[in-house]
């Protein structure tokens, strides 16, 4: 509101208001140390002969009046006993200064000094007695109301106040005023304002025209302009104008009506006020100027001269014409010569027409009918909305649906639980005018995604779509509780509570709803459902003999195996083979990621020390990186490479269950029979979905989408594995991308075949482009074994020997690169071989894909063998060859040249290849050229057997000793190995004379 303006002798004295404004008497000591009596306060009061000094009473016998001079204060009264006295000796206009005095006995106590002027003119009384009240309401919410009432009463002071009284009005006031002058009381409760049974205190400001007191201090005229404004619940500003018993005229402006409501106008109309101002006091009335604020859409026009006499009235005229429905106000400003200087009049009304036209509403699609639904308009073409129209458009017929308004719901909605192909929506609103145009339509596009919503209680299905707006698709069967969804968004699988604990699979799709299929009928409670990312298998959590335990059983139907005990709210991760869990067989209980197979064998252990309370809803993302926990009423999210743990805002109820997107960018948690939208990028902000229908209970959620399906793999995949996926779930024409961990998108068709693979984890995310442009995925993570097994060769144990079959034997190891180890398929085993002076041959593979570990391998005479092998993986991974294992066969003796003479050639089956070189002789030579670092010498050993020395050349290697305790034939004896490639002679001397010297060959080796 804006503050009346006041005139501007009033402001200017208004802000240099006289000191000596009244105050209520209040006892203190005098100025000084003249005595203990409490001294007196003064005040000052103008009468007809002089100046009135009044006093309260103290504990003093006597007191006296003292009057100042030039030099000195003069006892002006003599001895009083009673509290006022009056000057009579101060001329008219003449100013004086005084003090009382109080005395008992010898002390004494004196007043503080006050100062007093009397008016230069007595004021005459007269016949104008009245309290006159402007409430100043300017449109503002006050109790105040406009009252001119007389004639007035004045009460006697008592406690530095009199009250006036007239009509309804009391008005406490200041008992005494010095005279004509503005007085300013700051204080809050300066004055006490009264209409009828209401009153408030409040500071005010006086304007004193004229005022004179009886010698005892009674009034005797009064006329005075209060303003007046600080009272809870009342206007800003309230004016009073009193008189009493005065001759002093007054102004007040009576303006009817205020406010100034021309109520509802239609749009394209006018419609005329009219304002009627009174002069209601006694003083003509100068009327400065009458302005709006606004010029559109109203308009003024007044008869109202400069000047209105007193009791006389003139009327200002007000036009409204709206241009468009709303509320609407403007103020009118009236500056005129009264104590207030100017009124404020406020003028509202309400333009109206038919309702515009609204949007497009929106459409919350359903696998089986969807939700239709807008904001709620509360008022529309300036009148409140009654309803709405739903106009659904098929096959070029209209029907229409009204809609009975509701103004406390933030949007409104219909369920078109039967909704026929291919229809189109739109919306027309109905207010108290009529029914507006008709909004553009809406076109329902095919449903993809839902929401499948139980809560233990109610029978039948419940559905919702991603924006909410739950609705019963059916009201048949069991009170359903855990639910989950399948990958191909296509099925739903749900428990039945209550005598009939049963694990069933529905087909829930956009054609229709299947019949139940019942998979398992334990005696226990099943809760905590997960349908495998592969669409094979469930995963729930039963108890046995009072412990937690978690199964799986095919979604096909089957006996659940048993994963393992103290494992509780299962969740499948991406690879479809495993389950992130809260493992209570850990102290404290931990997430932990363990095989979906009997045992339950733990992979990893999430790093933060966290996990959900027993009971508790528990979802992996669907790219197996964050774990989602109901703990209370918020949800947590633990990050399962590091121990970062994130906590959503609370969701006003405790966390009953949670359910990711496909996407993983949302997650939709239940509490308090509410369904909450929490984005996982924004985790401090949540969102309530409208329900649509009344939700209630402990609601657990399922979210379908139509989408592909990865098929199952198996736990180990080679470097080059072909990956099945189909898409029946989606339109006819969709097209596919594959894309790999850190590749390229690629168009790409079932199964799709992929080479090159490196060992460990891999993704594979299948994303499908349906024709009407629909995009959605899925991924899978899968282990890969590109690493060939390690082989090697055993056998033969020996480096050279004279039999003619060597025994080969291998072997070879699966390194458990990922779990779990794959197996050896077959080996491949190959040789080279040289002889005793050349180079190695090129290989030769005479085993390939052999699953025997042992094999026999001929060889020749004077020949070296290197002997490697290789195994492959069941997975077809082919491993490096193994290191050469390398053995010879010695040449006979007949190879050796007799270097001397002194040998003799003997012959018998005791020999190798039944012939020796002999002889008994000292000094005596036989030699061989050679290549190699590894020489072997064939010999009998005998008692009597000498000894030959070795020669690489002029180099001496080494004497064999041929004498042994018994007699053996063919032994291969080793000289010692070369460190690097010898070639040239190898001599081979005896060097005792008398002893059997028998050889029978030499073997040579280049390894």
């Amino acid at each position: 509101m804006r503050r009346a303006r006041k005139p501007a002798l009033f402001r200017t004295a208004l802000a240099a208001a006289l000191a000596a404004i009244t105050i209520p008497f209040i006892a203190h000591a005098a100025l000084g140390d003249e005595s203990a009596l409490t001294a007196p306060t003064a005040q000052v009061f103008p009468t007809r002969t002089g100046i009135g000094v009044t006093w309260n009473t103290t504990d003093a016998t006597t007191y006296r009046v003292e009057r100042k001079t030039a030099t000195d204060w003069q006892d002006a009264s003599g001895p009083l006993t009673g509290t006022t006295w009056v000057d009579d000796t101060v001329a008219a206009g003449a100013s004086a200064d005084y003090r009382v005095v109080a005395t008992a006995d010898a002390e004494f106590a004196t007043s503080p000094e006050v100062h007093a002027t009397r008016p230069a003119e007595t004021p005459a009384t007269g016949d104008i007695d009245v309290l006159a009240l402007d409430a100043s309401h300017a449109g503002e919410v006050t109790w105040l109301q406009d009252e001119t009432a007389g004639p007035v009463t004045a009460s006697a002071a008592a406690d530095g106040s009199r009250t006036l009284s007239a009509g309804s009005l009391k008005l406490r006031i200041p008992a005494y005023f010095a005279g004509p002058g503005y007085y300013s009381l700051r204080d809050q409760n300066g004055v006490t304002l009264t209409q009828g049974e209401r009153s408030c205190e409040s500071a005010a400001t006086f304007r004193v025209s004229a005022v004179t007191y009886t010698a005892d201090g009674e009034l005797e005229t009064l006329a005075a302009s209060l303003a007046a404004g600080t009272c809870s619940g009342a206007a800003s500003t309230a004016w009073y104008e009193i008189r009493y018993r005065s001759a002093v005229g007054y102004q007040m402006l009576s303006v009817t009506p205020e406010p100034l409501d021309a109520g509802r106008v239609p749009v394209g109309t006018s419609k005329a006020l009219t304002l009627t101002l009174k002069n209601t006091g006694t003083e003509q009335i100068t009327f400065d100027s009458m302005e709006l604020n606004v010029t559109n859409p109203w308009t003024l026009a007044r008869d109202c001269e400069r000047y209105l006499a007193p009791g006389a009235s003139c009327q200002a005229t007000l036009t409204f014409t709206p241009p468009s429905p709303g509320d609407w106000s403007a103020r009118l400003s009236i500056r005129d010569s009264t104590a207030a200087s100017s009124h404020q009049v406020l003028m509202t009304a309400v333009a109206t027409s038919l309702p515009t036209q609204p949007g497009q509403p929106g459409i919350a699609r359903r696998y089986t009918g969807h939700t239709v639904n807008w904001p709620t308009w509360k008022t529309a073409g300036g009148t409140p909305v009654k309803g709405y129209f739903v106009h659904r458009y098929v096959g070029g017929s209209e029907t229409t649906f009204f809609i009975e308004a509701n103004p406390n719901l933030a949007q409104m909605s219909w369920d078109d639980s039967e909704a026929p192909a291919g229809a189109q929506y739109a919306l027309s609103v109905v207010n108290e005018i009529g029914e507006g145009p008709v909004g553009a339509r809406a076109t329902v596009s095919r449903a993809t995604e839902q929401l499948v919503l139980t809560n233990g209680v109610d029978k039948g299905l419940t559905t919702a779509s991603v924006a909410g707006f739950a609705a019963d698709q059916d009201d048949s069967g069991q009170p359903r509780a855990a639910v989950a969804a399948s990958p191909d968004g296509r099925s739903i699988a749900f428990v039945t509570v209550g005598i009939d604990k049963s694990l069933w699979t529905q087909t829930v799709a956009p054609g229709g709803a299947g019949e139940p299929v019942s998979l398992w009928t334990p005696d226990v409670a099943i809760t905590h459902l997960a349908w495998s990312p592969d669409g094979t298998r469930i995963a729930f959590q039963a108890p046995e003999n009072g412990t937690s335990c978690v199964y799986v059983i095919a979604a096909a139907g089957g006996t659940p195996e048993k994963v393992a005990c103290d494992l509780t709210s299962p969740s499948w991760m991406p690879d479809a083979r495993t389950l992130v869990v809260v493992d209570r067989r850990l102290e404290p209980d931990r997430f932990a990621r363990v095989q979906a197979a009997a045992g339950g064998a733990r992979i990893a252990t999430a790093p933060a020390p966290a996990a959900a309370a027993d009971g508790k809803p528990v979802r992996v993302s669907p790219d197996g990186r964050t774990v989602a926990f109901g703990d209370g009423q918020a949800v947590k999210y633990v990050d399962f490479g590091t121990d970062k743990v994130l906590t959503s805002p609370s969701l006003d109820g405790n966390v009953h269950a949670i359910n990711w997107n496909p996407d993983g960018r949302v997650l939709y948690a239940t509490a308090a029979s509410q369904v909450f939208r929490l984005d996982t990028e924004y985790p401090t902000l949540k969102q309530a979905l409208p329900s649509g229908k009344v939700l209630s209970g402990q609601l657990d959620v399922a979210w379908q989408r139509l989408a592909p399906t990865i098929a199952a793999l198996p736990a180990v995949v080679g470097s080059q594995t072909s990956i099945a996926f189909e898409g029946s779930a989606l339109s006819p024409g969709t097209t596919y991308t594959c894309t790999l961990t850190g590749g390229t998108p690629a168009p790409c068709t079932s199964p799709y075949s992929v080479s090159g693979l490196r060992t460990g984890e891999h993704s594979l995310t299948v994303t499908a482009t349906e024709p009407d442009g629909r995009v959605t995925s899925r991924s899978r993570t899968f282990s890969v074994d590109a690493s060939g097994p390690v082989a090697r060769v055993t056998g033969p144990n020996y480096q050279s020997s004279v039999a003619a079959t060597a025994k080969v034997t291998v072997t070879a190891t699966d390194p458990a690169n990922v779990a779990p180890a794959i197996g050896v398929a077959s080996y491949d085993v190959r040789y080279r071989r040289a002889t005793s002076a050349g180079a190695y041959s090129a290989y030769v593979q005479p085993w390939t894909n052999t699953t025997a570990t042992s094999m026999d391998l001929a060889v020749a005479a004077g020949y070296e063998y290197c002997v490697s092998v290789r195994a492959k993986d069941k997975l077809g991974n082919v491993g490096v060859w193994s290191a050469d294992r390398c053995f010879s066969r010695p040449l006979d003796d007949r190879s050796l040249a007799m270097a001397t003479t002194g040998w003799a050639r003997g012959s018998s089956t005791k020999f190798y290849f039944g012939t020796d070189t002999q002889t008994t002789a000292s000094g005596k030579a036989l030699t061989r050229t050679v290549q190699g670092k590894r020489f072997f010498l064939v010999a009998t050993r005998c008692p009597s057997c000498g000894a030959v020395a070795v020669y690489a050349g002029s180099k001496y290697l080494t004497t064999v000793n041929l004498a042994y305790p018994t007699t053996h034939y063919q032994v291969v004896l080793g000289l010692p190995v070369q460190s690097t490639l010898f070639s040239g002679t190898l001599t081979i001397r005896t060097v005792t004379s008398g002893k059997m010297i028998q050889i029978d060959g030499l073997a040579v080796g280049r390894s």
